[in-house]
């Protein structure tokens, strides 16, 4: 848009002519002085040109600006409110899960599955993780066929920060972007070290997932932090760590820091 030498007129200053346009700032001479004005926010605020086709241009650039401004303001504030939420939303004392799947299964892993209801009136239907919510954690778990007591601890993934259970209708928990970490084979752990099995009786069956204590995901995760402390691993599950229990509202375990610390990888 070409506004050099375009008339103007100023409540204060008078008429005057644009005399030069560079970026967010147009120089206008009047009568006595010049002044330079930020453009578009001038028009039609301090000035108004005597072109009015340009005049309505610029305002239109104005108001789908004003507009762009009005629509971030409005989802940062539903940001912080949903943040809020976040910290101060109701958190069930067995709100986290293991999940049994198979190693193949981990590359570009996004989602867990459920599953579906195999009798009953809901038979066919997914099954609802109403517990699972943006404070849940999941352990990713493996074992071969027949070999139930070398269920090793794969992985583990906090779930989307926008993922509520029981609003979910599709059986598909969907996993953060962020916190997510895949054990390397030498640091992974036991997963029957933290449940005894008449806990969990049928240990898995038809389902793909069981409900976990929250102080024993936090305890699993403290393992992992000192297993992965002196390994390139070490950030992702410190990372994992602490949003866990910032969003569960538990009390880290101040070790963890000094290892890290004393790890050469960080």
């Amino acid at each position: 848009m070409n506004l050099l030498g375009q008339a103007v007129n100023h409540k204060i200053f008078g008429k005057g002519i644009i005399t030069d346009h560079c970026d967010n700032k147009i120089t206008v001479h009047f009568e006595k002085n010049k002044k330079i004005f930020l453009f578009p926010d001038a028009v039609p605020r301090y000035l108004t040109l005597k072109n009015t086709a340009i005049q309505k241009k610029i305002e239109k650039i104005n108001k789908a600006w004003e507009q762009k401004i009005n629509e971030k303001r409005r989802k940062a504030a539903e940001e912080n409110q949903y943040r809020s939420l976040l910290y101060t939303m109701k958190i069930p004392p067995k709100s986290q899960m293991a999940y049994n799947l198979s190693e193949e299964a981990l590359d570009g892993l996004k989602y867990v599955d459920t599953g579906c209801f195999l009798s009953g009136l809901n038979k066919g239907k997914p099954r609802i993780p109403a517990n699972i919510q943006p404070n849940s954690a999941i352990v990713l778990t493996d074992c071969t066929p027949g070999n139930e007591d070398e269920r090793k601890i794969i992985g583990v993934s906090m779930v989307d920060e926008h993922f509520w259970g029981d609003t979910c209708t599709d059986g598909r928990v969907k996993l953060h972007e962020t916190y997510q970490l895949i054990l390397p084979h030498e640091h992974r752990i036991s997963f029957w070290k933290y449940f005894k099995k008449n806990v969990i009786q049928n240990p898995w069956g038809s389902v793909p997932f069981k409900y976990v204590q929250n102080q024993v995901m936090e305890k699993i995760l403290f393992d992992i932090c000192q297993r992965t402390a002196e390994t390139v691993k070490a950030a992702e599950a410190m990372g994992i760590y602490r949003y866990f229990c910032r969003i569960n509202r538990i009390p880290e375990k101040l070790t963890i820091h000094k290892e890290i610390e004393k790890s050469n990888v960080l």
